[in-house]
């Protein structure tokens, strides 16, 4: 879409705020001789920014905009971060790197854990142990997250952030929108489904999409294009990271086709596009 125009519903996904739109179109200006004065109000800003619309100069604006501001400034850094985290982690010998319970089922973990045979000193000390493992791999997963970030954006010169904080897209790439979406693993279903998934997963990564999208909560279904992030495991450090996205090419997400079963109607046939990244030692 990008490629060929823009329209008001990407401007807000892409921008965020009046802030960024003025600086952009300052920018844009400089660059291509425009004499005009940036508009006043919200309308005319939109209505500029469509007017002036050039795919490879707002592209290249926008990333520029994009490296000096604070958040691409703090992404570049969590290389560090994760490795410091995870080394921290180790120091305070808290054992595997692994999640000790999912927050959906803290209640069904904190039941086990009562109606286990230990003391009651035993169960305080093991749920506080799990709530410090708990605390601090989901720090690493953050800072994990912003350095995925980063090196997504600096892997391809045609995809383009977003500034704000707006759901359902993350990133236009080659001009086409994209929702993030990361998952602690790829998925019960897809694990239970082969015997070996971790092979699977890494020869067959469109399978792991497939599965993904079939087996998405009803309550946040979509056919959306996205951009699908899974840990294989779950200790992987910068440079495994690093390694994992630059296999990735962005200039051929996956094309697949995906059924579902949605509660008050029949079997449905969706066709989507996706990108696929695996994390994984």
């Amino acid at each position: 879409m990008l490629k060929t125009h823009i329209d008001e519903e990407a401007i807000n996904k892409i921008f965020g705020n009046q802030e960024i739109k003025k600086k952009y179109l300052v920018e844009l200006f400089v660059r291509t001789g425009c004499t005009d004065k940036i508009a006043r109000t919200k309308d005319g800003i939109t209505n500029q920014i469509i007017e002036t619309w050039d795919y490879e100069i707002s592209k290249s604006v926008l990333r520029d905009l994009f490296v000096a501001s604070d958040k691409y400034a703090h992404c570049e850094k969590c290389a560090t971060a994760v490795d410091e985290a995870i080394e921290d982690w180790k120091k305070l010998g808290l054992g595997e790197l692994a999640w000790p319970f999912s927050a959906m089922n803290f209640d069904q973990y904190v039941h086990r854990l009562n109606t286990s045979n230990s003391s009651e000193e035993e169960k305080d000390a093991i749920l506080c142990a799990d709530a410090i493992k708990f605390r601090r791999i989901k720090d690493i997963n953050a800072k994990r997250n912003d350095y995925i970030e980063y090196l997504i954006f600096s892997s391809n010169e045609n995809i383009i952030p977003t500034f704000g904080n707006r759901s359902g897209v993350d990133f236009y790439i080659n001009g086409l929108p994209f929702d993030q979406k990361v998952g602690k693993s790829v998925g019960k279903a897809f694990i239970e489904k082969y015997d070996d998934y971790r092979k699977e997963a890494i020869e067959h990564p469109e399978r792991v999409a497939i599965s993904l999208y079939e087996n998405q909560d009803e309550s946040r279904f979509g056919d959306e294009p996205r951009l699908l992030i899974a840990y294989l495991d779950d200790d992987v450090t910068s440079d495994d990271i690093k390694k994992c996205i630059a296999k990735t090419d962005f200039d051929k997400p996956f094309e697949i086709k995906f059924k579902y079963l949605h509660s008050k109607s029949a079997i449905k046939q969706y066709f989507t596009k996706c990108f696929v990244i695996l994390l994984h030692k």
